[in-house]
């Protein structure tokens, strides 16, 4: 390892011989049998380090975890230290390491075993009912009695893969995977019998089996270890973007300003410090929506405002949007930094997110989901957590916008004497129509939200998890996706959750006067001409009929 920032004067011709002579990994040098890790730094030295290895498939594995790194290192965005340290930790697993990892696995389930009195009285506090937790520990118990036949794997190999995996080389550690895996599930089943016999008041067979499952004191000396980060930390999309910065260091001033912009609303959509393994096609498909819907920012209001108040703009006309083109030059960027730079260049990615993502120009305006649509979307919406199911259900029944459902506060949630009915109040506008009284829809108090408001405190945000109305749009992408919802309706018109106020207004429009849906959702009153002077808004009892007027549900 002394060797591994030694500068060599030899000719680069002499290098590259020595770099092919039966070896042709990238960055790897083959001396006789032996193989090391082998390139040229910035200042011109060279980086040497040798991986204890005579194995070709081997050397060509730890080439292909370190190629990112490498990379860094070229580009001094990385310390040459940094790098050896992580070479060093490259190693097969050995039996210290199956030791330790089995203490560690076995002091867990013996520290969770003597919680199991605590368990059962927080369970017995919650529910008064022991029937449930005493099912699961049999169930489980049963299916863990199938890892000790030979035809079965151990139920928590791709646990025990998954843990060590990030750590340890296991090419060709078949058989310890299985020993450990079986060593975990034998554990997990005699968590499983203290469990039981503690609930069916077998004390003595609990302690037993608790005593059973102590760490041998041999090992029980061994320091707990901190948690390991990942050996090969994954690369943010902000870190991606740099590398291929530098990568395209050809690109015109011009040509990198304008996508600089563009990568300011990647960034803002994906995520700057997402890592770039987490991004699928999904992720870019839910991007390119978010783009479509933006405005040209050369264009004004646009131009005075951030990146994230265009991404929060609903209702923007359809002669601002940004053009096809345009949409197509940011899929050509994300081609560009994930296929050639994060997945041929560089090797971070196995298979980039943008693979058969195609971008076809579509309608600007909006369209609508139907009655069908409509429902299987609302059922959905119901069966979600906490936040998102009365984000979702209160954009449905109000026909408000996603950036007026954001805002809300608590205290915005009043009650009406004159109706005797409770109504939303709608502040946060830029227009005067925009501010507004809108009455609760009925199926929204029966299903529970005013419990749900009830249950903060006044005057904090209804919805603090939301920091913006993109986090809205990429869930709901996700749930339009799952309930094979297309995304274009029957006149190519885009359906994204914009469309959900769409479709609102289309229906309550049916059965409802114009100018009592106009006030519901926000509109200027329209063609009443010189009546408008002597028109003032409508009462909560005056609009409830629109509310009242349809249920998604029927």
């Amino acid at each position: 390892m002394s060797q591994a920032f030694k500068g060599e004067n030899v000719t680069q011709t002499v290098i590259q011989k020595r770099h092919t002579n039966g070896c042709s990994i990238p960055n790897i040098l083959k001396r006789g049998n032996r193989y090391s890790l082998h390139f040229r730094l910035p200042a011109g030295r060279f980086f040497r380090v040798s991986l204890s290895c005579d194995s070709a498939s081997r050397a060509k594995f730890i080439s292909s975890r370190l190629s990112i790194f490498i990379s860094l290192v070229k580009s001094a965005r990385m310390e040459p230290a940094q790098l050896l340290d992580i070479v060093q930790k490259m190693k097969k697993l050995e039996q210290d390491d199956i030791d330790r990892y089995l203490l560690k696995i076995q002091a867990g389930f013996y520290a969770a075993a003597k919680k199991i009195p605590l368990t059962v009285r927080s369970t017995l506090r919650q529910s008064d009912s022991l029937a449930q937790e005493k099912s699961n520990a049999l169930h489980f118990g049963q299916l863990l009695d199938g890892t000790f036949k030979q035809y079965v794997e151990p139920i928590s190999t791709d646990s025990v893969i998954e843990q060590l995996g990030s750590q340890f080389d296991l090419t060709g550690m078949e058989d310890e995977i299985d020993y450990l895996a079986s060593e975990y599930d034998l554990l997990w089943r005699h968590y499983c019998d203290a469990h039981l016999a503690f609930m069916e008041n077998r004390n003595s067979d609990y302690r037993q089996i608790l005593s059973s499952m102590r760490p041998d004191r041999e090992y029980a000396s061994i320091p707990a270890e901190k948690p390991q980060e990942q050996l090969i930390p994954a690369i943010t999309l902000s870190q991606a973007w740099e590398g291929f910065v530098r990568f395209k260091s050809d690109w015109k001033p011009q040509i990198r300003q304008g996508n600089e912009k563009y990568f300011e609303v990647i960034k803002a959509v994906l995520g700057a410090d997402t890592s770039v393994t987490d991004i699928n096609r999904r992720d870019i498909k839910n991007l390119l929506e978010v783009v479509e819907g933006l405005p040209r920012q050369n264009k004004k209001p646009y131009n005075k405002m951030t990146i994230q108040q265009c991404l929060d703009l609903d209702e923007i006309p359809d002669d601002d949007l940004i053009s096809s083109k345009t949409v197509r030059d940011y899929l050509k960027l994300c081609q560009s930094l994930f296929s050639t730079y994060l997945t041929v260049e560089i090797g971070a990615l196995d298979r980039a997110p943008t693979d058969k993502v195609r971008y076809e120009a579509q309608s600007k305006s909006y369209g609508n989901y139907s009655r069908t649509e409509m429902r299987r979307l609302v059922e959905h919406f119901t069966t979600l957590e906490d936040w998102k199911k009365w984000v979702f259900l209160l954009l449905s029944y109000t026909g408000a916008r996603r950036a007026e459902i954001s805002k809300l506060t608590v205290s915005d949630i009043r009650f009406d004497d004159d109706s005797q009915w409770h109504y939303i109040m709608i502040e946060d506008s830029k227009t005067d129509a925009g501010t507004r009284q809108v009455p609760l829809a009925p199926r929204l108090v029966e299903m529970g939200f005013l419990k749900y408001v009830q249950g903060k405190a006044a005057g904090e945000k209804l919805f603090p998890e939301i920091t913006n109305s993109t986090q809205l749009t990429r869930i709901f992408h996700v749930i339009r996706e799952t309930l094979d919802i297309d995304y274009m309706d029957d006149y190519k018109s885009r359906r994204i959750v914009h469309s959900l106020r769409h479709t609102f207004i289309t229906e309550v429009q049916k059965t409802n006067n114009t100018q009592l849906v106009q006030q519901v959702v926000g509109h200027e009153h329209s063609n009443i001409g010189q009546t408008q002077r002597y028109t003032h808004r409508f009462t909560v009892s005056d609009l409830l009929p629109v509310v009242n007027s349809f249920d998604w549900f029927k």
